[in-house]
């Protein structure tokens, strides 16, 4: 939450509370003068009537003082509440924004992971766990995969080991290779690459 729009939501709240109270100090006095002027002889000695004038104005001044005193403290507090309900708003919004990111998440790896099982259903040897990654890679290339369906398999692996996967995928398309044996030397070269945790120089095969 960005605090200068709760200053800016507080200020608005409280200006017209300023203005309100120096109206009513102005009505107060105002009121006193009239009082003041219409007020009739009573043959008081003139000290008793300035003395008079004077609690007047002090009683007044004090009734200003109280209302506008109540009327800060009811305007800080609405925009107290108002600035709070921002802050609330926007985690709110924040909250929604993390859950529909995840379940967007969720979506594309299952979409991932089911144009994995398409690649596998067309050619079975991408499971075949007793043979070298790259070596499917070739195999299932020579049985008429297209690199796209290769990849859309390679979607489904952890995603630290992808680009070095994606890597034998390509070589295997842009080198050719069509022999399985080969298969072995490409995924032995990727793999020591992503057990170091570096990039991989791309060779020619």
């Amino acid at each position: 939450m960005n605090f200068s729009k709760i200053s800016a939501v507080v200020l608005v709240a409280v200006a017209p509370v300023v203005a309100h109270a120096q109206l009513n100090q102005l009505l107060g006095v105002i009121h006193s003068v009239q009082n003041t002027v219409t007020q009739p002889a009573t043959g008081q000695p003139q000290q008793s009537g300035q003395d008079t004038v004077q609690q007047q104005e002090q009683q007044q001044e004090q009734s200003d003082n109280a209302a506008y005193r109540a009327q800060m403290e009811q305007r800080a507090s609405a925009g107290r509440q108002q600035a709070q309900q921002m802050v609330a708003d926007q985690d709110a919004k924040d909250i929604a924004k993390y859950k529909a990111s995840q379940h967007s998440d969720q979506q594309q790896a299952q979409q991932q992971f089911n144009d994995a099982k398409k690649s596998a259903a067309a050619c079975r040897t991408l499971l075949d766990q007793k043979l070298p990654i790259a070596e499917r890679f070739i195999r299932c290339r020579n049985q008429g995969l297209t690199e796209s369906q290769e990849m859309m398999f390679v979607g489904a692996m952890p995603l630290t080991a992808q680009p070095y996967i994606a890597s034998m995928v390509q070589d295997v398309f842009e080198d050719n290779v069509i022999d399985p044996a080969r298969g072995k030397a490409i995924t032995d070269y990727y793999d020591a690459c992503y057990r170091r945790g570096t990039p991989c120089v791309r060779p020619k095969w």
